[in-house]
């Protein structure tokens, strides 16, 4: 089985609910665990300090628990290899359009990710879904397809008229609205 983590935006604050969604995208890796870190959203020169704090935030509290922190290599063969081996892929969040051009170059992204825990924050979550609603564009736009629903992170009730017009774009699908901070779990 696949576990989906979408998370609304702002992981990086520190927080309750923040910290529930790292323990919950720990909570079902083995003691011996590869988590990936893909971080296509952002310019390259931010990935190591991005590691740093997402080594702190992926801590395993339980001393048994041993993880092995990658970063994800923007050559597609061996981000390929890399998405094989993980347990855990963290799609962290940034410009959507960078993270979605490259992982839009993997072949069968989403069997690659079949039985993994595969965690999206804002950008990683909509380029997981079908459709979502970016608010930087003010647009609703395509993902990879990966999930068939339609997402909107950063969600407030502010928003609801473009939460509106989301649920009305194209086809009948479950839409996700995440505020920042929040997220859901999809398992198939």
């Amino acid at each position: 089985m696949t576990k989906y983590i979408l998370h609304g935006g702002a992981t990086s604050k520190d927080s309750p609910d923040n910290k529930k969604f790292f323990n919950e995208a720990m909570s079902s890796l083995p003691d011996q665990a590869v988590i990936l870190f893909v971080y296509f959203a952002r310019e390259k020169e931010l990935w190591p300090k991005m590691l740093e704090q997402d080594k702190l935030h992926f801590s395993p509290t339980d001393k048994q628990k041993v993880f092995n922190f990658t970063i994800a290599d923007d050559k597609i063969s061996n981000l390929i290899e890399q998405i094989k081996k993980a347990d855990l892929i963290y799609l962290r969040g940034g410009q959507t359009d960078r993270l979605k051009d490259t992982l839009s170059k993997v072949k069968n992204l989403g069997g690659l990710l079949k039985d993994k825990v595969v965690v999206g924050s804002s950008a990683g979550a909509y380029v997981l879904s079908r459709y979502y609603y970016t608010n930087s564009k003010d647009i609703i736009l395509n993902g990879l397809d990966i999930l068939p629903i339609k997402t909107f992170c950063h969600y407030s009730e502010e928003k609801a008229d473009k939460l509106d017009k989301l649920k009305q774009y194209e086809e009948n699908l479950k839409v996700y609205a995440i505020p920042e901070e929040k997220f859901f779990i999809i398992e198939v």
